[in-house]
């Protein structure tokens, strides 16, 4: 049950216990109304955000005339703690759909809250919400996937192969996605780059560069793979290095030193050669683990084990495959496609993050499965249905007798 919010001085809780309560579901279900007079029911409350930007990413509410929407939610005791933070000039606050208070506090007039951006988000005030008899609260129809069918053992194959289908279709997006930019690269005109590279060696480069920010700044390091990838000296980044956070520097000097290993030979050839040295070696498994460890830089943990795993499936191994089938049959680079999909099969697990994580506790999953193809699988099913909880079409949402989920307004979630 929902407790009361107190608002008087001695009750006045931490800010860390209003963000528990709020990841925890408490206001699932509840219609808010913001200051301004909008409503907006809280369909999912959001995952947690990490320790930098805001509270909880990718919440999905609904607006009294019932259209989704999505974004970021801040939390804070009243309005002033938005100023004390200096969010209002922070972007990564930018995609805020919610600025929720527990009180409004003193001096604060009510109202929207500025962001960087210049858009202004809606501020709810907890206690000034009247609690519903029964909230409107979606029980999702994955909510029991982890034990959906009789016995441990089918469940888990059943679970598995699920996930890895889910993930093979991420890898099929990113094969997709490095050959559309090949044939874009391709219809430019040619422009100068590192001695020796191609344009699909272009091309593969400032995909690994933006990689390497997953989860941080990706289109800073981007920039910096694309203008090394043009041929730039490496002194030439120095200024843009001394700007990174140290994460981003760090990872930058692995860039560097990933240029400087593969020279004239470029990143194609030289992690073909990985998978075909280390197919010779130990069939896939061994193919897969040759191409992680040429992705790795050691020094300073530029580019961790985890990291090139990474790497390695969503951007080295689907850049392998569809350079692959874009020469001729009889190229002896031809059967380095069916090489680097047997590899993708057997890469082992990558290090998680707040998706698959989040997405683990959705399914009900005791642990994050085995393999780089069932954790990917997780992203995928995240991107295509989880994130907005777009439960139609989703597999994970299949009722225990095998018929379809029905539509509904929340698009397959029953209530």
């Amino acid at each position: 049950m929902t407790r009361t919010l107190q608002s008087g001085r001695a009750a006045r809780p931490h800010e860390r216990e209003l963000i528990a309560r709020w990841g925890a579901g408490e206001w699932r279900g509840w219609s808010l109304r913001a200051a301004d007079g909008a409503q907006y029911t809280v369909i999912y409350q959001g995952r947690p955000g990490g320790s930098a930007g805001p509270d909880f990413r990718d919440a999905v509410l609904t607006d009294a005339t019932g259209a989704r929407l999505t974004g970021d939610i801040e939390l804070h005791l009243s309005p002033a703690g938005w100023r004390a933070h200096g969010h209002g000039a922070d972007p990564r606050y930018n995609g805020l759909a919610l600025h929720i208070t527990l009180t409004a506090g003193r001096g604060d007039a009510l109202g929207a809250t500025a962001l960087a951006s210049g858009r202004r988000a809606p501020l709810v005030v907890l206690a000034a919400q009247a609690a519903p008899a029964t909230p409107d609260v979606v029980a999702w129809p994955c909510a029991d996937f982890a034990a959906r069918r009789p016995g441990v053992r089918a469940s888990s194959r059943a679970q598995v192969a699920l996930l890895r289908a889910a993930g093979w279709a991420r890898f099929d997006e990113r094969v997709a996605a490095f050959d559309a930019a090949l044939q874009a690269a391709l219809q430019q005109a040619p422009a100068a780059g590192v001695v020796g590279w191609s344009a699909a060696d272009g091309v593969l480069f400032a995909a690994l560069a933006e990689g390497l920010g997953y989860g941080r700044d990706r289109a800073a390091l981007r920039a910096c793979g694309e203008r090394l990838a043009r041929g730039e000296p490496s002194d030439a980044l120095l200024t843009t290095a001394a700007r990174l956070p140290v994460i981003e520097r760090r990872r930058l000097m692995g860039l560097l030193s990933l240029v400087e290993r593969w020279g004239a030979a470029g990143p194609l050839v030289a992690l073909s050669s990985a998978l075909l040295t280390g197919a010779e070696r130990a069939g896939a498994a061994g193919a897969a683990r040759a191409l992680t460890e040429a992705l790795v830089v050691a020094e300073r943990g530029a580019v961790s084990p985890g990291r090139a795993r990474i790497l390695a499936f969503n951007v080295a191994l689907p850049a392998v495959v569809a350079w692959a089938r874009s020469q001729p049959s009889a190229s002896p680079a031809a059967p380095l496609a069916s090489l680097a999909l047997a590899a993708t099969e057997s890469l082992p697990g990558l290090p998680s993050n707040q998706i698959t994580r989040e997405m683990a506790r959705q399914l009900g999953l005791p642990r994050l499965p085995s393999g780089a193809l069932a954790q990917q699988g997780l992203h995928h099913l995240w991107s295509q249905h989880c994130r907005e909880k777009l439960c139609c079409g989703c597999p994970c949402a299949a009722p225990r007798d095998g018929s379809v989920v029905p539509s509904t307004p929340m698009c397959g979630a029953t209530r």
